[in-house]
């Protein structure tokens, strides 16, 4: 079975893609060569990694995708693994993501459609002792006022995706992978540095994606937005026995994601899995009534 075109546009999503386990890389060639999805997001990790090898490992995998993104965008925020000696050079200069005037690829945001899509720089938190405070307060201050513009304009564009690295939320095995502190000051912060999770309800952000832990799960609400994870990494990553109450399903195979928008009112998300002969193992509808915007309100 085969996700099928429906929509105004079709997005692929993945995170945790590299050279060496690349496991779901003819796939997303093959299928994107013949028209599945119209632009790529990789939420971070890319290549493992693209600065190995000075430099060499990074040609290497951009080579291995070139059939496809020299045909369709492919966007992409920064992981963990983009992070090196200090700073994101290699990430930085690989890649021309759309200008915030602030801080090259690092965060940034476009409307395609009746979608706004807010990409965001989780390794600021990840390395705040490296980088000191100021890129995540440049950065939260410039989403508050993208997301006050994109929830005013949401009669034009009513949805509001946002795609970053690190989940706020798992329930691996590893669960320092959600509950570390690191990832605890991404979606809560401290008294120095605003997590994101606050601003992300308050606009009501409607959907959320990430990577980071190597598997997909998908999330009830939370918190009055729709989450999950993109991880694709390595399959078998162990889940913890006792999943969160909201995670609504889970899955250790390699994979990606197919989002496809239909409408002002309706997303069709279906995820591909690899070990099962591209089979369709998760397919499902968000809907929301025309002109319904939610709101810190209704927590």
């Amino acid at each position: 079975m085969r996700a099928t075109k429906i929509c105004l546009c079709q997005v692929c999503i993945f995170g945790d893609l590299g050279r060496k386990h690349g496991n779901s890389t003819p796939s997303i060639i093959r299928n994107g060569l013949a028209g599945m999805f119209d632009f790529i997001i990789h939420v971070g990790d890319i290549a493992y990694d693209l600065q190995g090898d000075d430099g060499v490992n990074g040609d290497k995998f951009m080579n291995q995708l070139e059939p496809i993104i020299s045909r369709v965008p492919y966007m992409v925020v920064a992981g963990n693994h983009e992070f090196e000696d200090g700073n994101f050079s290699n990430f930085q200069k690989r890649f021309w993501m759309p200008t915030n005037g602030l801080d090259g690829n690092q965060f940034y945001s476009f409307d395609l459609g009746p979608v706004h899509w807010i990409a965001l720089n989780t390794e600021y938190y990840g390395y705040y002792q490296d980088l000191g405070k100021q890129p995540v307060l440049d950065q939260y201050d410039w989403l508050l006022k993208n997301l006050q513009a994109a929830y005013a304009n949401r009669v034009k564009v009513p949805w509001i995706f946002t795609y970053l690295h690190r989940p706020f939320y798992c329930s691996a095995a590893h669960k320092d992978d959600c509950t570390d502190p690191d990832s605890i000051l991404v979606r809560a912060g401290n008294e120095d540095l605003p997590g994101l999770e606050k601003p992300f309800i308050q606009y009501g952000v409607d959907v959320g994606f990430s990577g980071h832990v190597h598997f997909y799960e998908r999330f009830y609400p939370v918190a009055n937005f729709t989450y999950w994870n993109s991880g694709c990494h390595s399959s078998g990553t162990k889940f913890d026995k006792n999943p969160v109450p909201f995670s609504a399903k889970r899955l250790n195979d390699y994979g990606y994601t197919i989002v496809s928008v239909a409408n002002m009112t309706h997303i069709h998300v279906q995820q591909l899995s690899l070990d099962q002969d591209e089979a369709i193992v998760d397919d499902f509808w968000i809907s929301k009534t025309k002109g319904f915007m939610a709101s810190n309100q209704m927590r």
